[in-house]
């Protein structure tokens, strides 16, 4: 059976010279054969956001999240529009039927509204369902995605310095990922995707 992958790219990453394109065909043609799920995170856009919060710190926490959450938009639209891809899950209902279809090779743009939304927390599992503020971050909704989409593996590709071989307990103590991508897999222990770091070489 073909592969299903999800691939998450840091929305910093689209803003880097050399960084976006070429690290994510690296990426992809290790996994040529499978079928692709990608999806951008908010980079500078969500940092904009975290600043305007410390500056003002009577704003509300899960407003703020989901502003940062509706912000995305913003970056799988540019993401899709640099990177095409033949299939674009932009609604609920084109997530599930991209999910129910075969696993055919290929690749889709996914955004993070069509899995993951004001509306649409209801429908997940309370044990998948992350923390409605600044603890969940991207590598987070990749995570749920692949969980929603009964997928195989999920990529984190990373700027800074990581290790595949680092367990993701000890990626969450170094800071590569955030601790409640950590809590969330260890309330679903021996559940879901395989979740694996890739660095992106930003060299010119």
């Amino acid at each position: 059976m073909t592969e299903r992958l999800v691939i998450k790219i840091g929305g910093a990453t689209l803003f880097q010279p050399n960084g976006f394109e070429t690290g994510l065909r690296n990426l992809m043609s290790l996994n040529q054969n499978a079928q692709i799920w990608l999806m951008a995170g908010g980079g500078d856009l969500v940092e904009t956001m975290r600043k305007a919060h410390q500056i003002y710190p009577k704003l509300d926490d899960e407003e703020m999240h989901w502003r940062c959450v509706e912000l995305l938009d913003h970056t799988w639209s540019i993401a899709k529009e640099v990177f095409h891809s033949v299939d674009v899950v932009a609604s609920r209902d084109d997530l599930v039927r991209l999910s129910n279809q075969s696993r055919a090779p290929g690749m889709c743009w996914v955004r993070v509204q069509s899995f993951y939304s004001r509306d649409n927390c209801g429908l997940i599992p309370d044990s998948w369902l992350p923390n409605s503020d600044w603890s969940t971050t991207s590598d987070v909704l990749a995570w749920l995605l692949g969980m929603m989409i009964d997928a195989d593996r999920v990529i984190l590709m990373k700027q800074c310095e990581c290790d595949p071989a680092w367990t993701m307990v000890e990626a969450a103590q170094r800071g590569v990922i955030d601790a409640e991508l950590a809590r969330l897999l260890d309330a679903n222990p021996g559940f879901g995707p395989i979740l694996e770091l890739a660095k992106i070489d930003m060299a010119r």
